[in-house]
């Protein structure tokens, strides 16, 4: 005789146990004198019984590394910040004719014109002192023509660094300008966010102050009268 099924083995929640002698059965008969009524059993037909999925290992991304700059990269870097630098620092004269790669030695310079020129009595006429001064350079064997080249050269040397200043001056007066112009703008749309939350709340006030006297006024008039 093949024992009968127990009500959770026939639900598939235990293995069924195969038994062949007479103590084993005797268990089977007590462990099923046991169940309950079937009235009294949950129904577990409709519990969702889901194998829990494997968790998914998230791979982190490497965080790229940024690319080194090469010598000449950090060469062009910096002499773009010094020539900012530059730009915006006062150069004395000397610096400016340094800069330009003019002689400094005064005896090839124009400057020696007046070197000669202040040896020469201050009473004398003008003409007699200019005729004195070339008189002395061709003494000492000081071309004019040198002279007056590096004139030019000076000339030219201050006019560059006076018009690279009046453009500095210019671009920067232009981007401050332009972020007055922003600010001025910011400004106003301020005032008028200020403007507007302040109607805001004149609006909302009148409103509900009308409102609580509103229910006031009722109260005063079905409260009973003292």
């Amino acid at each position: 005789m093949v024992p009968k099924k127990s009500i959770f083995e026939k639900m598939g929640l235990i293995e069924p146990k195969v038994t062949n002698n007479e103590e084993e059965k005797k268990e089977i008969v007590t462990q099923t004198e046991n169940i309950p009524d079937p009235e009294h059993v949950p129904d577990l037909r409709n519990l969702d019984f889901k194998e829990e999925k494997p968790k998914v290992e998230v791979m982190t991304k490497v965080k790229e590394e940024e690319p080194v700059s090469t010598p000449n990269e950090i060469s062009d870097k910096l002499d773009l910040i010094i020539g900012a630098y530059e730009k915006n620092k006062m150069l004395t004269i000397d610096e400016i004719y340094r800069n330009a790669h003019l002689d400094s030695e005064v005896k090839k310079t124009i400057f020696m014109t007046d070197v000669y020129l202040k040896a020469i009595p201050e009473n004398l006429p003008l003409d007699i002192k200019r005729e004195t001064v070339l008189n002395i350079m061709k003494v000492s064997n000081i071309g004019l023509d040198d002279l007056l080249s590096d004139a030019y050269k000076r000339i030219d040397s201050l006019n560059t660094v006076l018009e690279e200043t009046v453009s500095t001056t210019q671009e920067v007066f232009d981007r401050n300008d332009a972020t007055i112009r922003e600010l001025e703008k910011r400004i106003e749309d301020l005032k008028d966010v200020n403007k507007n939350r302040k109607k805001f709340q004149e609006d909302q006030n009148t409103m509900i102050e009308y409102e609580i006297q509103k229910i006031i006024n009722l109260v005063e008039f079905v409260k009973p009268k003292k």
